[in-house]
C-alpha cells in the first residue's frame, strides 16, 4: 500500500531539510515524495538537490499558490493513500506505518486523522492536541477537528469529491474535510501524534501571530480567510450543521468532555517548552 506525500514549498530553506528527513526516516518503505516548489529564490532548491534520488517527482516553477501546487502534486501521485506536508513542518516517527495499519485493519476506512504537536521555530513544544473521534452528532454541531493537514485519505475519496479546491488559499484543508463528510465518509482517528506544526513569522498560516494585526497585508489575509469561512459554512449547512445560539456552548462542551481533549491538556502541560525529540523518545 503506497502512501504519497506531496510537499508544497516556497522559500523555506531554513526548515525544508528537516521536513524531508522526517519523511525519509519513516519506518514504512512504500512511500512516495512529490515536491512542488513555487519558484523559491532562497537556498530551498539547493538543499532539495541533495535528496533528488529520494524524491519521486521534483518540480520548481511559478504556480498559483499552495492549493495549485497540491492539486498538481496529487495529479502526479501514484499512491493508494494521499497526504501532504508543508515544508516547515515535521512528520513524526511511526506516522506512516500507523496509517497503513489502520487502512489494512479497517477496509472501510477512507480517511484518517492524526494528532498534532505545535512547535516553535527552534523545535520546542508549544502545545499538544488530540482530536475527537468520529461522531455524527459532532459533525452536525460543526465539530470536525482535523488539526490541520494531518489527514491521510484514499485516492478514490479524493477523486470522488473533486480534489483540492484551487480557489482557496488558506482553508483548503478544512474545506476538503467537510466535502469528505458531505459525501458520507467517516474518518478514523489515529491514536498517536503524527504531525508537528511549526509556528514562525514566515509561516503562511501562523505568520499573523508575529505581525501587527493592523498591517495592511494581514488585513487582506483576514478578509480572504473570512470569505473562505463563508464558503465552508455553506458546505456545513448541506451537512445539516446546526447554527442555533446554544450550539456554540455545546460544541465547547463536546470537545472538553472527550478523553483526547483531556489528554491534550495533560500533554501540553508536561511537554510545553521542552524540545520535540524528548516527546518523540517517549512515543517510541
Amino acid at each position: 500500500m503506497r502512501i504519497s506525500i506531496v510537499m508544497p514549498t516556497l522559500n523555506q530553506g531554513r526548515f525544508i531539510e528537516e521536513a524531508l528527513l522526517s519523511i525519509f526516516s519513516q519506518d514504512y518503505f512504500d512511500k512516495e515524495v512529490i515536491l512542488m516548489d513555487g519558484g523559491s529564490t532562497d537556498e530551498t532548491m539547493a538543499i532539495v538537490d541533495q535528496y533528488r534520488d529520494r524524491i519521486a517527482v521534483c518540480e520548481s516553477s511559478k504556480d498559483d499558490g499552495q492549493s495549485d501546487a497540491l492539486a498538481k502534486g496529487f495529479s502526479k501521485a501514484t499512491g493508494d493513500i494521499l497526504t501532504w506536508l508543508s515544508s516547515d513542518d515535521i512528520l513524526l516517527p511511526g506516522a506512516l506505518s500507523s496509517v497503513a495499519r489502520t487502512f489494512v485493519s479497517q477496509p472501510d476506512c477512507e480517511w484518517a486523522f492524526g494528532n498534532l504537536v505545535w512547535i516553535d521555530a527552534d523545535g520546542f513544544v508549544l502545545r499538544c492536541r488530540r482530536g475527537e473521534a468520529w461522531s455524527r452528532l459532532a459533525v452536525q454541531l460543526g465539530v470536525l477537528s482535523a488539526c490541520g493537514p494531518s489527514a491521510f485519505f484514499g485516492r478514490d475519496l479524493y477523486e470522488r469529491v473533486g480534489g483540492i479546491n484551487r480557489k482557496l488559499h488558506y482553508m483548503m484543508d478544512t474545506e476538503l474535510w467537510w466535502r469528505f463528510a458531505l459525501c458520507g465518509s467517516r474518518f478514523v482517528r489515529l491514536p498517536r501524534y503524527t504531525w508537528a506544526l511549526r509556528l514562525h513569522e514566515n509561516a503562511k498560516m501562523s505568520g499573523h501571530m508575529f505581525s501587527d494585526p493592523d498591517d495592511p497585508k494581514q488585513l487582506r489575509i483576514e478578509t480572504a480567510k473570512g470569505r473562505e469561512r463563508e464558503h465552508i459554512e455553506q458546505i456545513q449547512m448541506r451537512c445539516k450543521v446546526r447554527s442555533d445560539a446554544f450550539v456554540a456552548p455545546l460544541r465547547l462542551a463536546l470537545k472538553a468532555s472527550t478523553p483526547g481533549y483531556i489528554r491534550s491538556l495533560v500533554d501540553s502541560w508536561h511537554w510545553h517548552g521542552k524540545p520535540l525529540p524528548l516527546l518523540l523518545e517517549k512515543m517510541e
